[in-house]
């Protein structure tokens, strides 16, 4: 492990000199998830779940949120990640691409920022129905990639994430494809509602098909995933670097990656295109180990937290991150 004023670097491979200089594009794949209506499995405020993800990619492309009379916060009144995601794509003149994955509610953004692939949300994935269509997502995805290939001049695709609820169906598509995952996956809340969680996704992976990575996926995913998953496929098959901006969401991401290379026969994880780019919060975060899970799915995987030094900062929000709330979020890691 490698410590800068900005940067820990943990496996760099000389993934961070070969991006030096490169043209970035932002994604952010957005979802909701049926079951955080009636379970706390969320750090965000119940009232306002519905509306975080096109919130926050309002607050990331206009500078303000539209469908929220302000930007989303925590249940601890800690600002949405978002914030620091807006201002790496401001200060950096970073475009911006949202797609859609089954957001309840859509963000009012240019039409030209905005893909939409399924309107319906994620399902319950308590009862193992957190969707039927993950193999077609994949392929949706991978779609994607190779239009954004075509269309859109960058080197540095930064892949990002806005799904309440989304470390619980993490935890489970780990844990379905056999990782020991169950005290290293995180939460946005302070305090990780750690067996609340393992008892919804046991619950759903009693309802999975087969062992299958797509039929997990429709019992416990969610749907960010195999859009990713099908994104980076074709983006590292065009050479294009990809950095997945998340913390153990995605690394379930990876994990996927993974069993999908095996029946592709495409090599991914481990060719030299691909990082996790996290913050410092999740990195030291005592209730996870984002660390342990990567290094478990590709020991080589590059794993980057940016540090923040908000532990100085004046305002009492900022200052929460470094006491465990947030932690990380539509892509504020991997932008940063």
């Amino acid at each position: 492990m490698s410590l800068s004023s900005s940067i820990i670097s943990i496996n760099d491979n000389n993934f961070l000199e070969a991006i030096r200089g490169k043209r970035p594009l932002f994604i952010s794949v957005i979802s909701n998830i049926e079951t955080t209506k009636y379970l706390p499995i969320s750090g965000v405020k119940r009232e306002v779940i519905d509306y975080t993800p096109a919130a926050d990619m309002e607050l990331v492309v206009l500078g303000r949120s539209v469908s929220l009379p302000s930007p989303p916060v925590d249940a601890n009144t800690c600002p949405s990640p978002a914030t620091i995601t807006r201002a790496n794509v401001h200060l950096r003149n970073i475009p911006v691409l949202t797609v859609d994955a089954g957001a309840e509610v859509k963000p009012k953004i240019p039409p030209s920022t905005y893909i939409q692939v399924d309107r319906r949300s994620t399902g319950d994935i308590s009862r193992g129905l957190a969707m039927e269509n993950s193999k077609k997502l994949f392929e949706v995805g991978r779609e994607i990639g190779r239009r954004l290939v075509l269309e859109r001049e960058f080197q540095v695709a930064i892949i990002g994430e806005c799904v309440p609820g989304g470390t619980t169906s993490a935890l489970g598509v780990l844990l379905g494809l056999g990782y020991d995952a169950e005290d290293k996956v995180s939460s946005g809340s302070v305090k990780n509602p750690r067996e609340l969680k393992l008892k919804v996704v046991r619950e759903g992976l009693k309802r999975v098909k087969s062992r299958d990575v797509f039929d997990i996926l429709n019992a416990v995913g969610d749907k960010m995933m195999p859009v990713v998953a099908g994104m980076v496929f074709s983006l590292v098959k065009c050479k294009k670097y990809v950095i997945l901006g998340g913390g153990t969401q995605m690394a379930s991401v990876l994990a996927v990656i993974k069993e999908i290379e095996g029946k592709l026969k495409e090599s991914v994880l481990d060719s030299g295109y691909i990082s996790l780019g996290t913050t410092e919060f999740l990195l030291r975060d005592r209730y996870s180990d984002i660390r342990g899970l990567v290094e478990e799915i590709g020991e080589d995987i590059p794993l980057y937290a940016a540090r923040f030094h908000y532990e100085r900062s004046r305002i009492e929000g900022l200052r929460a991150y470094c006491r465990g709330a947030v932690k990380e979020g539509v892509g504020a890691g991997g932008i940063s």
